[in-house]
């Protein structure tokens, strides 16, 4: 009898082991499957763009979704100090009221920002829902911010360049390159933002009549250029003029 016992005994604690072993087998699929789901859920991107220009942002890729079999589209947006959405549905038109509005085509349907400026930074997130499926996205938007200016010390002209980002720092340099003596460049941090600054020291003897100041930021679009050009205006022999003029180059990629 005692025999018969034992034996039972083994057999449950073998068949409980078998269970135990086969539901630690499943659990990493089963952690794995949920963690991919959550990251389709979660795709999330970054785009620079330079103010003044019409840019446009996408929800998904074209060739992941079947446009023709779209229920609704809804973008939220959060920018500073205020918030608003644009929907493409039978029952939801929009609150946004500043130019924005949503292009339906065949090939998709695209979030337009008509000339794009500071006041457009922030958070866009868009939810589409089609027969097949569900499809979401969340984009930070930064808009370049670049300006120069002629500063003196001790008699000597210095090109100031100033550009402002949010995480990741532009790289800066001069057009037409120069065979300076000083060339500084300092970051300082602005609420959320920073700004770093780019001084060159000018020679006396200078004789070109501009400088360019190249701001290039990384973005997931592409390199985007941001360009503000120093004029050096002769006027007479004696003497020279400094005016500023910006000037804004569409986005440039490499």
């Amino acid at each position: 009898m005692v025999n018969n016992k034992t034996l039972m005994m083994v057999v449950l604690l073998s068949i409980f082991m078998a269970g135990s072993q086969t539901k630690g087998n499943q659990d990493p699929a089963s952690h794995q499957n949920k963690d991919s789901a959550i990251n389709q859920l979660k795709v999330f991107k970054e785009q620079t763009f330079i103010p003044g220009n019409t840019v446009t942002l996408q929800c998904g890729n074209i060739t992941d979704i079947n446009w023709n079999e779209l229920i609704y589209i809804v973008w939220n947006i959060s920018l500073q100090g205020r918030k608003c959405w644009l929907g493409l549905s039978s029952k939801r038109d929009g609150t946004c009221n500043d130019g924005k509005r949503l292009y339906n085509t065949s090939d998709g349907v695209y979030l337009v920002i008509p000339k794009i400026s500071k006041q457009d930074e922030g958070f866009y997130s868009c939810d589409a829902s089609y027969r097949a499926g569900s499809f979401a996205v969340n984009v930070s938007v930064s808009v370049t911010q670049l300006s120069t200016q002629l500063d003196s010390e001790n008699s000597q002209q210095i090109a100031v360049c100033k550009a402002t980002y949010k995480k990741t720092a532009p790289t800066l340099h001069w057009e037409p390159a120069l065979n300076v003596s000083f060339n500084s460049t300092s970051v300082q941090k602005l609420g959320r933002f920073f700004m770093m600054e780019n001084r060159v020291y000018l020679p006396d003897n200078i004789t070109i009549s501009e400088l360019t100041c190249v701001a290039t930021y990384t973005s997931e679009s592409g390199p985007v250029q941001h360009k503000s050009t120093l004029h050096l205006k002769q006027n007479g022999p004696t003497g020279t003029t400094f005016c500023l003029r910006m000037k804004e180059e569409t986005p440039t990629k490499r």
